[in-house]
């Protein structure tokens, strides 16, 4: 797999040279298979890559030219023949759509693998909110921690599904300019097919659905990049974590690449040296940015387990101790002894936390099982002091969009890593564990079908739980 190659010039030389001699012994085989090159050109071939691989390993990366170049220059005659078969322009441009092919599947993997993991995180933080941060703005309004985790996780959806669009794209084969319509179009299909492309481009005017493509690619990582350092913010802010300086960095030169990338134009002249150079500099971006990416998916996962879960647990905390301590001294006030009123609330607070249940999820008639000396009386000062939560309306339904939404990415992450073989041992691992939002596998398919908060009985008190009216329309569902 493709590694943090813009770090190691040596690393990038000998995954170019081997690209390229990968798609030039694709190519010759194909054209051999039908007849249009002789089998002593494909044996020319292979003596002058072990030539090119002999002066790449005695030659410093910086002195080193582009393969295709380097071959050029030394009298490759089967470069000849494709640069007289298809033009100098078709010829670079079908291995840099070689290349993109390449290294979208590779990036999409990455990707999919860090979707994965933030998905998976927001499992930790169920029911905990998170104030919004914005630069040179007071703190904003609460939300639910894993409603931005899943945004998150959204958000590298999308960028994978445009990057496997634009690889959808330009999954054709530039085929030889001068055919007629009545040629037989046989060989140029049995190539594309060869080196995995789909079928014969079309353009007539080679290079410009490359630039748009180029371009796309920048915008989708460079939106990324903002989507992340924003998420980053959020996270460190709130868990009063120091700022990882590595992951910022990352962010901007992400940003700064693509930003770079945007402004590529193929160049118009046919002068191979420009063109080589020109597919050479864009490879060597995304590879760039490729880098960029794996810390920034390495850093980010790294912040959220343990860490997380240990700094809002004790904020959490905090503010569960403020409500026992006016629920105890309201309900001694009301007459109970300190230990009747402690240990009536605790059980109370204890008991909706166990069920995942909001203050006004809790019904009059499961008090006494609750405990013996609960009165309604705190169980109303418990809704009055928790209903000037921000998210006490909106929680379970925010849930509920949050879980809907995590199962159909869950869905695609997994899906698409059974089409990319480095994580299709991740897959199971990933569908294993429960799902997002604290929702298991038994209710996951209710979900997806109704959206409902919850679909099995959350109280010890079967008979009473029917009467809140949420789960009387969902019975009626």
């Amino acid at each position: 797999m493709m590694e943090r190659l813009s770090f190691d010039p040596a690393a990038w030389a000998q995954t170019e040279l081997a690209q390229t001699s990968e798609f030039l012994m694709a190519v010759a085989g194909a054209l051999n298979e039908s007849g249009r090159v002789a089998p002593r050109h494909v044996d020319a071939l292979r003596i002058d890559l072990a030539g090119l691989r002999q002066a790449a390993s005695s030659t410093s990366r910086r002195h080193q030219d582009p393969p295709l170049l380097w071959l050029s220059r030394s009298g490759c005659e089967f470069i000849r023949l494709l640069e007289a078969r298809y033009g100098r322009d078709r010829l670079i441009l079908n291995l840099f759509r070689y290349g993109i092919k390449a290294w979208a599947n590779e990036v999409s993997a990455v990707l999919n693998r860090w979707g994965q993991t933030t998905l998976k995180n927001s499992e930790m933080v169920l029911n905990r909110s998170i104030v919004i941060y914005r630069e040179n703005q007071e703190p904003g309004d609460e939300r639910l921690f894993s409603s931005l985790i899943v945004d998150m996780a959204d958000r590298i959806d999308r960028c994978v599904e445009a990057i496997e669009a634009v690889g959808g794209r330009l999954d054709a084969w530039h085929g030889n300019p001068l055919a007629s319509a009545d040629q037989d179009n046989t060989s140029e299909q049995i190539v594309a097919e060869r080196i995995g492309m789909r079928g014969i481009a079309h353009e007539t005017n080679p290079g410009q659905d490359e630039e748009y493509f180029v371009r796309r690619i920048a915008l989708e990582l460079a939106s990324l990049a903002q989507c992340a350092s924003h998420f980053i913010t959020q996270v460190t802010a709130n868990l009063e974590l120091p700022e990882n300086v590595l992951l910022e960095l990352r962010c901007n030169w992400l940003k700064t690449e693509a930003t770079r990338l945007f402004n590529f134009t193929w160049p118009q002249g046919s002068g191979l040296v420009a063109l080589e150079v020109a597919r050479n500099h864009v490879m060597l971006a995304l590879s760039s940015m490729t880098g960029a990416l794996l810390d920034i998916e390495t850093e980010s996962s790294g912040i959220l387990p343990g860490r997380m879960a240990a700094n809002i647990q004790v904020q959490h905390r905090q503010r569960v101790e403020s409500l026992r301590g006016n629920l105890i001294a309201d309900a001694m006030l009301a007459g109970l002894s300190a230990t009747d009123a402690e240990d009536s609330v605790v059980a109370l607070i204890t008991y909706t936390e166990k069920h995942a249940l909001s203050a006004r999820e809790v019904i009059v008639s499961e008090l006494n099982k609750i405990h013996g000396a609960l009165m309604p009386r705190t169980l109303e000062r418990f809704q009055t002091l928790t209903s000037h939560d921000p998210l006490a309306q909106s929680r379970s339904d925010e849930k509920a969009r949050g879980a809907c939404k995590s199962m159909a990415l869950l869905v695609r992450f997994t899906e698409r890593a059974q089409r990319l073989p480095i994580l299709s041992k991740m897959a199971p691992t990933l569908v294993a564990t429960a799902i997002v939002c604290g929702i298991g596998l038994a209710t996951a398919g209710s979900l997806l079908s109704g959206c409902g908060l919850k679909t099995a009985l959350i109280s010890d008190v079967e008979n009473l739980r029917p009467e809140i009216p949420f789960r009387i329309k969902h019975e009626q569902k």
